[in-house]
C-alpha cells in the first residue's frame, strides 16, 4: 500500500475522519506515515490548547514577507491572522483563535487547518530567525591565493585559496581536468622539495585543513598530483597543475 497522502493525514490528525483498516495496517509498519501523523496531531493539540490564551499579533509587514519568501500565489496574499477591527496599540493586539469545525462540506478541509499552517509556518520562520542571531556565521579571511597552472602532459588549470576560518587554517581548490583516476592535493617547499600530503581531492573541489606545524612561509607552493592506485604514499611524480601562493589579488609571484 502507498504512503498516505497529505490531506488524509491532516483530516485523520483534526479528527474528521477514521483510519481504514488497510489505512491502519500501513500506518503500524509505516515510521514516516506514523511520525507525519504524530507530528500534526501534536501541532492540532498546541492550537485547541491555546484557546483563550492572549497572543501577541505578529507585526504587518510578517506575512508579506512570508508570501514573498514562498513565492505564495495571490489567492492567500491576505493576511490569514488580520482582523477588520480598528488597529489597537500593539502592547493590547491579541490574535484570536477560531474553533476548529467539523464541516464536511468543504473540499479537501482546507480552510480548517490552513490557519493551523500558517501559524506553525509563522512560528518556524520566527525559530529560524533567533537560531541564525544565536549561532554566529563562521568568519572567513583571505590569506593567499594561487593560480594552478598545467604541466606540458596536461591539458588542465586549477585555483587554490588559503583562508582563516574561525582561527583554522583551511585550503580551497578547485580542478579542471580530465577525469579518472585518484587525485591528491600536496603542499611543497621550493627550497627543500619537501612535501606535506593534505589529502586526496574528491571530484574537482575540495577543502583541506592544513597542520598547525606546517610553515607555509617554507612550504608556499601548492601542487595536485595523479596518482596510482598501489598504496605507496608518495607522490608519484605525475603532477597535473602546480602554483605558488600570492597576497590575494595579485597578479603574480
Amino acid at each position: 500500500m502507498m504512503h498516505l497522502d497529505e490531506e488524509t493525514v491532516v483530516m485523520i490528525a483534526l479528527g474528521d475522519g477514521e483510519l481504514t483498516r488497510d489505512q491502519r495496517d500501513h500506518v503500524s509498519a509505516c515510521p514516516r506515515c506514523t511520525a507525519e501523523l504524530a507530528a500534526i496531531h501534536s501541532l492540532v493539540t498546541t492550537g485547541r490548547a491555546a484557546v483563550g490564551e492572549k497572543l501577541e499579533m505578529p507585526a504587518t509587514g510578517v506575512w508579506r514577507a512570508i508570501h514573498s519568501e514562498l513565492a505564495l500565489t495571490d489567492a492567500v496574499a491576505k493576511d490569514p491572522l488580520q482582523t477588520t477591527d480598528p488597529p489597537t496599540p500593539r502592547a493590547e493586539r491579541s490574535a484570536s483563535v477560531t474553533p476548529l469545525h467539523r464541516d464536511r462540506s468543504r473540499s479537501g478541509g482546507f480552510r480548517q487547518w490552513w490557519p493551523l499552517a500558517a501559524a506553525a509556518l509563522f512560528v518556524g520562520i520566527i525559530t529560524g530567525v533567533i537560531g541564525t542571531n544565536l549561532w554566529p556565521v563562521a568568519t572567513e579571511r583571505v590569506l593567499a591565493e594561487a593560480s594552478l597552472e598545467p604541466f606540458p602532459n596536461w591539458n588542465a588549470s586549477g585555483s587554490a585559496t588559503l583562508a582563516d576560518i574561525d582561527g583554522l587554517r583551511q585550503l580551497q581548490v578547485n580542478l579542471d581536468a580530465p577525469s579518472g583516476g585518484l587525485r591528491e592535493v600536496w603542499l611543497i617547499n621550493p627550497e627543500t622539495s619537501g612535501l606535506v600530503s593534505l589529502g586526496l581531492l574528491d571530484g574537482s573541489r575540495g577543502q583541506f585543513s592544513i597542520p598547525s606545524d606546517v610553515d607555509l612561509r617554507q612550504y608556499s607552493v601548492v601542487d595536485i598530483s595523479q596518482e596510482p592506485d598501489d598504496g605507496n604514499p608518495a607522490h608519484s611524480g605525475d603532477s597535473i597543475v602546480r602554483g605558488s601562493f600570492t597576497e590575494p589579488g595579485s597578479t603574480g609571484p
